[in-house]
Order: C-alpha cells, then sequence, then structure tokens
C-alpha cells in the first residue's frame, strides 16, 4: 500500500482512510453499499494506528489489532484520526452515519473537557457523549457516562462492556514447533524487571534454580529494567538458571516462546496477550494464583485470569508452593499440548460480541444515566466526577 508521507514519515492509516472514504462515497453514489458500509467507526488513537503502520506489537495493540480486524471482517468504515481534533471534524462529515468514536481511556479527561468535541449547550455540534466509547485496557470505569461506555479486553468483573481480542491471525504467521523440536527452556513473562520485586513476584528466586536442578531446565525472559524499584543488589539476587536476553523485536520474541516447553507468570501483568499466544503455540502457561478466598481458596472465580482453563493447558500454583511450582513445570512438560485458542478467542467470536455492542442503543442507555444526573450519589456521576471536573459533567447533553 502506498502511503502519504509528510517530513520523512509514512502515514498508512491516512491512506487507509482516504481510500474507505472514496468506497464509501461511491457505493453510496451507485446504490451498492455493502454490508454495514454505511457504517462508521472513527479511531483517533496511537494503539491502532501503530499496528496499521507496521510498528511493533504490545498489549494495547493486540487489543486494538484484532478490534480492528473484526471492524473488517465485518464490514465497517473505520476512519482513522491523528487526534481528536480530527476526529470531531470527521464526525461533521458523516454525522448520523457514525457508530462509534472510539478514544485511548487516556484521552478521555481532554476530551470531555474540550469546548469543541462533545456536544453541550455551548457546541450543539459537539460528538453526542453516548457515541463516544473509552478503549481501555484495564478494569476499571474510564467514560463519564460509566462502566458500559468502556470497552474492555478481558470478561472483567465489572460493569464494563467486554470485547475481548483474538491473536488467531498473529499466531498463525509463525509455524508450530514440534515438542521433539524444542530446548529445555521454559519462557518467563516479565517485560520489565520490576516484575521481580519482592513485592510483586509470586516466586523467590530460589524456585526457579530448584526447577531447573530437579527438571533440567533453564529460564529465558525478555526484560529491561525501566522504571524499576529493584536496587542493583536485587538485580543480583535473580536466579542463576534465568538468562535475560534484554528487550526482543517482535519475530524473536515469539520464536522463543513457541520453542519453549512452558511460560510462567510472576504475578505481574495481572493480564497479557502472551499467555493466550503461548497456548496458540502449543505452550502450556504456570499461572500464579496471587489472590484468593483464604475461606474457599479452591474457588476459581476468586481467582485472577484464566481461571475457567485447567491442566494441561493452564497450571494454576498459589504463589509462594515450592513444590507446586516445579510440579506444574514437571507435568507441563510430560504432557505437551497442541496448538489451543479459547473459543472466546477466536475471531469469530470478537465479531459477534462487537456486533452486538455496535448495534445496541447507547442513546437509551444514556438517557437512564443523564435522567438521574443531579442525584449526587449515582454511580454513574461519581465515576463522571472522578474523571472529568463537575462543570464538564453538567455540560454533557444528549
Amino acid at each position: 500500500m502506498v502511503s502519504f508521507v509528510y517530513a520523512g514519515h509514512k502515514f498508512a492509516w491516512a491512506t487507509e482512510s482516504r481510500k474507505t472514504a472514496q468506497a464509501l462515497f461511491r457505493c453510496t453514489e451507485l446504490g451498492n453499499c455493502a454490508q454495514n458500509q454505511t457504517k462508521v467507526v472513527i479511531i483517533p488513537s496511537d494503539s491502532f494506528t501503530g499496528p496499521v503502520e507496521g510498528g511493533d506489537i504490545g498489549g494495547e495493540a493486540i487489543y486494538a489489532f484484532s478490534t480492528l480486524e473484526a471492524l473488517r471482517n465485518m464490514g465497517y468504515s473505520v476512519f482513522f484520526a491523528h487526534n481528536t481534533e480530527a476526529a470531531t471534524q470527521l464526525y461533521h462529515m458523516f454525522g448520523a452515519l457514525v457508530k462509534m468514536v472510539l478514544i485511548e481511556g487516556s484521552q478521555v479527561k481532554d476530551c470531555f473537557e474540550s469546548e469543541t468535541y462533545v456536544r453541550s449547550p455551548e457546541n450543539p455540534a459537539g460528538i453526542p457523549a453516548w457515541r463516544i466509547f473509552s478503549f481501555f485496557f484495564w478494569g476499571f470505569a474510564a467514560h463519564p457516562l460509566g462502566a458500559k461506555w468502556t470497552i474492555n479486553p478481558e470478561d472483567y468483573t465489572s460493569d464494563n462492556t467486554y470485547v475481548g481480542y483474538s491473536i488467531q491471525k498473529q499466531c498463525a504467521k509463525y509455524p508450530f514447533v514440534a515438542h521433539a523440536q524444542r530446548s529445555r527452556k521454559v519462557y518467563i513473562l516479565a517485560k520489565f524487571l520490576k516484575f521481580f520485586s519482592p513485592e510483586s513476584c509470586a516466586w523467590p528466586p530460589d524456585f526457579f534454580d530448584a526447577a531447573a536442578n530437579t527438571l533440567g531446565v533453564s529460564f529465558t525472559m525478555g526484560s529491561f529494567n525501566l522504571n524499576s524499584e529493584l536496587s542493583p543488589e536485587d538485580l543480583t539476587r535473580l536466579a542463576s538458571s534465568i538468562e535475560n536476553v534484554g528487550l526482543l523485536g517482535r519475530d524473536e520474541f515469539y520464536g522463543r516462546l513457541s520453542n519453549s516447553v512452558a511460560l510462567v507468570g510472576l504475578g505481574d501483568p495481572r493480564t497479557s496477550p502472551t499467555p493466550y499466544e503461548a497456548l496458540c503455540f502449543g505452550v502450556p502457561f504456570i499461572n500464579p494464583v496471587v489472590q484468593w478466598d483464604p475461606d474457599h481458596p479452591t474457588d476459581r472465580s476468586k481467582w485472577y485470569r484464566l481461571n475457567e482453563v485447567s491442566a494441561p493447558y493452564v497450571y494454576h500454583v498459589f504463589k509462594s508452593e515450592r513444590d507446586g511450582f516445579v510440579n506444574a513445570i514437571k507435568d507441563a512438560i510430560a504432557h505437551p499440548i497442541e496448538s489451543y485458542v479459547l473459543e472466546r478467542m477466536k475471531i469469530s467470536s470478537v465479531e459477534y460480541r462487537l456486533g452486538q455492542i455496535l448495534e445496541h442503543d447507547w442513546r437509551a442507555e444514556a438517557v437512564e444515566v443523564v435522567k438521574v444526573k443531579d442525584r449526587a450519589h449515582t454511580e454513574e456521576w461519581e465515576t463522571c466526577r472522578r474523571l472529568i471536573s463537575q462543570a464538564s459533567c453538567d455540560r454533557i447533553i444528549l
């Protein structure tokens, strides 16, 4: 695809938006638009434009890439914007055709406190708040109308809206490594060295050495020391069986992961695409259980992430249980798995959920919220005042 070039930078997303506009105008003129083609989604988000430009794929970008894939598969007309001002101009162009404006959680405050972005008594041509959704990786509300307008990659135990994501397309780019050809290496899920801090890490350093000595394995990770609270002395206490190869590019990371016999989590990050990618590559995941009901420790509903999946795919081990840690790795090696993708992680499932979100009557939902906005202690308006100023909350109109 030929991209616009400005000041030496390519903008493939601008080329995509131009082609989408041309196709939409032409099909409207000819009366032969495909299913959903006249339904517009506007995205002023770096999480989306980065993958379009071919940038590196981190967690948020993988989530965005999957959402974009689902939108394209369903035929929606997607327009990227360089910033929220450009998104407003696109909204003015397409008006009632716009089903959703998808912003970053970090953009919410600036957008809703802007005098030109969101519809208000002073700005009746602005984007209605109910058409704006917060694209957010974590599990708390990040939208002034409440949690329902916050779209998440995981089905967090909250009122946020779950769309999820798929790693199938990315996984399919890399060959499945036969188990007989894999080295006895265990990959550690630790992009940042700070995840090894005693407060965060589920496993003391000697656990890794115990597994290495007992099972004949070694551990690999691609970590770097960004804003780490670890002291130089702490870093020297990392297990001797761990090799840190530093920050990895996409291909090298997937190459090392797919050649591993297991993936070990540390407790942080709480959620990540990597365990799902590992399962797709046929790599079992050792999942640390770091929170539970003390009276009912086996109640999985109180565990965090992947609690619905069991061995031989996911081995759940309570933190600080040394024998459980070693035995889980032993069992993972003894029971190799084929490629495994959870049903909810398939692109067809993402398309179904995203389609339901896009076709929902969000204005009616917003009417119910705004009806009670003067009741000081409603959950939605407590959320609004937490995110933006009281005056900005009061200016929201539908």
